[in-house]
């Protein structure tokens, strides 16, 4: 009980400190935070299905972008912000129940294939649909359909309050039954379906939740940003969320969000660089090597300490 109260007492302490920060930061450095926030919110709804219930999503960037994409449709189309934001929710039910519903119906290597090509398929889709999507050229929100009247911190501090309701509902919801049932069907889904437990049901309802917590981070994305690309639905950005869950540490939670903020902040710097793909992907082989758990999990190994201790005590001994 009383490691509970710290947990908590710790989480509330980090939030405000979060909160608080950025009044002491540049607003370029706001908006950078800001943006951080919601890849960071991408990542935990990905660890979910990677992390805690052992699906393997190559298409996450389908869940945040279709609804980002709807939004920015509709704002462009119709003055009423109301229509804009029910378009986006609309297409976050709907992405995630269709690439949930495709996807679920196979298993293992069948999950991540399908989802990489309803990546693929969007990507072309968004390229190739010009007169809806802008095709290469992207889309712009309209400022009076965004957040662009509020200020940086302003911004920051709505984003961030979505941000850890949703964070926190998906802690809680890892440290539920419900939670435990989906580790259950990543280290042995037969013996699962053995004990009653219909697991197709609950791939499929944690492959919905999963795509509408990244549904909700592309709205906030439509309405911080505004500027919207095919990038957003392709399997480049599918594929950068992998990286930032392996690279921090699945089932953590924390990993990712730190993996994320890593990748995209080296990306940032070494942009100018033109070999720093390269140097990413050095930098992740080296974690594969060094920390196959992800970096929140690397540690000097505690099993070594004793036999460093006897064999000190050895040559005192000898001495």
């Amino acid at each position: 009980m009383v490691r509970h109260a710290n947990r908590a007492a710790i989480a509330f302490a980090s939030l405000a400190a979060a909160a608080v920060a950025p009044l002491w930061l540049p607003p370029y450095f706001v908006y950078l935070l800001t943006e951080l926030v919601i890849w960071a919110l991408v990542a935990i709804s990905l660890d979910l299905l990677i992390g805690y219930s052992g699906l393997p999503s190559f298409g996450h960037a389908v869940f945040f972008g279709v609804p980002a994409y709807a939004f920015g449709i509709a704002a462009t189309r119709s003055e009423s912000f109301a229509i804009a934001l029910a378009s986006a929710l609309l297409a976050i039910v709907a992405v995630s129940v269709l690439v949930g519903y495709l996807a679920t119906r196979t298993g293992g290597v069948g999950y991540i294939v399908v989802t990489l090509l309803c990546s693929f398929a969007f990507f072309i889709g968004a390229f190739a649909w010009t007169a809806l999507t802008g095709g290469e050229n992207g889309l712009y929100v309209p400022a009076e359909m965004s957040m662009a009247s509020l200020s940086a911190h302003a911004r920051y501090l709505v984003v961030l309050g979505i941000g850890s309701l949703a964070g926190g509902f998906v802690w809680w919801l890892t440290k539920s039954p419900y939670g435990l049932v989906l580790l259950g069907i990543k280290a042995n889904e037969r013996r699962m379906q053995a004990m009653g437990y219909r697991t197709q049901k609950y791939k499929f309802q944690i492959t919905v939740l999963a795509g509408a917590i990244a549904g909700i981070a592309g709205v906030l994305y439509a309405l911080v940003v505004r500027t919207l690309s095919a990038d957003l639905v392709g399997p480049e950005l599918s594929t950068e969320a992998v990286i930032w869950v392996l690279l921090g540490g699945a089932q953590t939670l924390i990993g990712p969000v730190l993996g994320a903020a890593l990748f995209i902040s080296l990306k940032q710097i070494l942009n100018n660089i033109p070999a720093y793909p390269i140097l990413l992907g050095l930098l992740f082989v080296a974690v594969v090597v060094w920390a196959p758990s992800g970096l929140v999990k690397l540690r000097f190994p505690r099993s070594r300490l004793p036999r460093l201790r006897a064999t000190r005590i050895d040559e005192r001994t000898q001495d």
